[in-house]
């Protein structure tokens, strides 16, 4: 008899899939905003993976605990007109755009318009292509 492996259950299989799906936004975009000091919050959802580079200011939030979170955060987010999502590289699906979505979800929940949320286009890959040795990029 073979040994037979469970089949994997992706990790945010147990949580709903987000409604919104936010918008994205360039890295040269957001670095502008950066410059400006603008309402921005940048949220890295990456786990272990944050290890590396990472965004100057930017919260590490992992997806994998982001959404049972989620009421709690969602007063203290709200606080910035925009909050940028990343994971690697933001593909659909992935940890930055489903954690976006669901904090644009609770944001519409809450009826809540004074902030949004936005996915960074092409992740932390995109950004450090850019931006890997700029002042808002940080290696650990």
């Amino acid at each position: 008899m073979a040994d037979s492996k469970p089949a994997e259950v992706p990790w945010y299989s147990t949580f709903p899939e987000p409604k919104s799906i936010p918008d994205g936004i360039s890295a040269e975009k957001l670095h502008a905003l950066l410059l400006e000091s603008a309402s921005v919050l940048v949220v890295d959802v990456r786990r272990t993976d944050f290890e590396g580079f990472f965004i100057k200011g930017a919260i590490n939030l992992p997806a994998h605990s982001f959404y049972p979170t989620l009421q709690a955060l969602t007063p203290i987010l709200a606080r910035y007109r925009l909050v940028v999502f990343h994971c690697n590289s933001c593909k659909p699906g992935g940890r930055g755009p489903r954690s976006a979505g669901w904090y644009q979800d609770e944001l519409d929940r809450q009826g809540v318009t004074e902030s949004r949320a936005v996915v960074l286009e092409g992740g932390i890959k995109g950004w450090v292509d850019k931006y890997g040795d700029d002042e808002f990029t940080c290696k650990l």
